[in-house]
């Protein structure tokens, strides 16, 4: 993976859980990131691994918000 990919990840962890605006913006961003194609299967499976061993989503918005993007790493690989 990039280093890029890895600051994606890491943006991602960090959001993971908060119950702040961060949650939306990352998850926005990468969002974007897959329409553009700049993750790599690699990267966005570490996502996936992520969001689906999470303990704690944040809010219900920010669980919608998680699964939304779960879904759509999951259509793209």
């Amino acid at each position: 993976m990039s280093d890029y990919e890895h600051i994606v990840i890491s943006a991602e962890r960090y959001a993971l859980g908060r119950k702040t605006y961060i949650v939306e913006l990352t998850v926005n961003y990468i969002l974007q990131e897959i329409e553009e194609d700049k993750l790599s299967d690699s990267c966005l499976n570490v996502i996936r691994k992520d969001i689906k061993e999470a303990k704690d989503y944040g809010m219900e918005c920010d669980k919608e918000q998680w699964l939304k993007l779960l879904k759509r790493i999951e259509e793209v690989i």
